[in-house]
């Protein structure tokens, strides 16, 4: 049924980012929660080695998707042939990359000088075929804004991933136990989405329907794939540079550092998206969009990685063991590129996609990869810390270039942009030199240093959102009022 209907304004944003955060944070704080057990039952090469095997598997998933379930939700007049069309494409690409990744272990295993890859990429070649099975559902539900199921299933496959994890690893499977949590969380989750979806896809199949989306797709897949490489391509050059154990603290330290990305951002940017598709007609509005999911998510990242950086070392003595210390410097170095890059980077690129500009989206994502290959090539020559820093170096070049292609589509400027990230950052600041005073005065306990942490990063939180009250509650108005759009036709669903 078609109509004018206005699109849900603060509440639903409010519940819909809160659910999903509240689901990535329990994913967060769970994985965090677990790690101790985990880092003492597995070695550092066994880390390095599934970093290594879920690098090709990231691939996989990225291909099979190819972009069409972002572009389903944008599109108006969708009908149910096209969104059957679209589907079975999907699940084909899906196919596809499972023989891929399973055809390509011999030589990946070969590359990398370890037969044991073979085994691992074999069963977890199932992945990319499980997640291009739940595109188009997932795409129907994101389309109702239906987040708060999204994050009860995200939630259940999580607990089902980590127990597997757990339990394997106390009974001495080694790495099997980390193949087994992503096999497991990617079962779940696909049959929760089935269950949650009222997408039906009927036995219909039109390439007419598919042309939209091959358009749109063309460029994001394109991006997606070189952000993939952007981020993946690092820790395979680690490994056949500097070896499997500066590797392993590598990707332990990627584990830590990817979680304001994935907890926040990530939930954030797919709410946002979907509001700045719908405001696609109104630049001032796209604008103000974006200028307020920079200036919520600095105020909840910044002050916070700030003090795990700053408090590096006794946060990931205490929550791993003393064998883990060098992921403290890794993380310190990295966190601030990667804070800095999904408060302006992930928004901007919703951005692009909402307006149909996925042509500035392949171009960021060009010029980032190569950014990133020359960078880690040369930090390569040195040090694993100087690859670590080249993370954050890479950020403050390509922040302000995405700001430069922005301002082409909407009236953003240098100086607006700025002033969403200037308060979180003196609190920031503030803190962090409390707790250095704090630690040059005394002598505690690691755990007692980890607790004043933990207390001032809250603090600065606290500090940010009083001081900055009115900027906030007025970021958080943006989106109390949403133009009136027109309701798609719906795609198949069931009774």
């Amino acid at each position: 049924m078609n109509g004018s209907v206005e699109t849900p304004g603060l509440k639903s944003f409010i519940i819909s980012v809160g659910s999903l955060i509240s689901a990535r944070s329990f994913v967060a704080i769970s994985q965090i929660l677990v790690l101790p057990i985990l880092a003492r039952q597995l070695t550092v090469e066994d880390f390095g080695l599934m970093g290594l095997a879920m690098t090709l598997v990231i691939f996989a998933n990225t291909l099979s998707d190819g972009g069409m379930g972002r572009s389903l939700i944008r599109r108006e007049d969708a009908d149910e042939v096209e969104w059957s069309s679209v589907n079975w494409l999907m699940i084909g690409a899906g196919v596809a990359c499972m023989v891929f990744v399973a055809g390509l272990s011999p030589l990946a295993a070969h590359y990398f000088d370890s037969d044991r890859l073979v085994p691992l990429l074999l069963v977890m070649s199932v992945i990319p075929m499980f997640y291009a099975l739940t595109a188009a559902p997932n795409a129907e539900i994101e389309r109702r804004e239906n987040y708060s199921g999204i994050a009860k299933v995200q939630v259940i496959a999580t607990v089902a991933g980590i127990v597997f994890a757990v339990a394997g690893a106390l009974a001495g499977i080694g790495v099997w136990a980390l193949v087994g949590q992503q096999v497991m969380l990617a079962a779940v989750r696909m049959v929760g989405i089935f269950m949650l979806s009222h997408f039906r896809p009927s036995f219909a199949f039109s390439t007419q329907g598919l042309r939209p989306h091959l358009i749109y797709a063309r460029d994001t897949l394109a991006s997606a794939f070189l952000t993939v490489i952007r981020q993946q391509l690092p820790i395979m050059m680690i490994s056949r540079v500097l070896g499997q154990i500066p590797l392993g603290y590598f990707a332990m330290a990627q584990r830590f550092n990817r979680l304001p990305q994935f907890g926040l951002a990530g939930p954030m940017s797919s709410v946002i998206y979907v509001r700045m598709s719908k405001a696609q007609k109104s630049p001032e509005k796209l604008r103000d969009i974006y200028y307020a999911g920079m200036r919520l998510l600095s105020v909840l990242l910044i002050p916070s990685m700030t003090m795990v950086a700053v408090a590096g070392r006794p946060v990931f003595s205490v929550l791993l063991s003393p064998e883990w210390t060098p992921v403290a410097m890794l993380f310190a170095l990295t966190i601030g590129g990667l804070v800095l890059e999904a408060i302006a980077i992930f928004f901007m690129q919703a951005l692009f996609r909402a307006v149909s500009r996925t042509d500035l989206l392949l171009r960021t994502s060009i010029e980032g990869v190569i950014l990133r290959i020359v960078m880690v090539l040369i930090a390569l020559q040195f040090s694993l810390e100087a690859v670590a820093l080249s993370f954050t170096l890479w950020s403050l070049i390509m922040v302000p270039r995405h700001w430069q292609l922005g301002a082409r589509l909407v009236p953003i400027t240098l100086k607006g942009c700025l002033a969403q990230l200037i308060p979180s950052s003196l609190v920031a600041a503030a803190v962090a030199v409390t707790y250095l005073w704090i630690e040059h005065l005394t002598d505690l306990p690691n755990v007692a240093y980890f607790l004043i942490a933990a207390a001032l990063g809250v603090l600065g939180i606290a500090l940010t959102v009083l001081i900055d009250r009115q900027k906030s509650k007025s970021a958080l108005a943006v989106f109390r009022n949403t133009p009136q759009v027109l309701t798609p036709a719906s795609p198949a669903v069931g009774p």
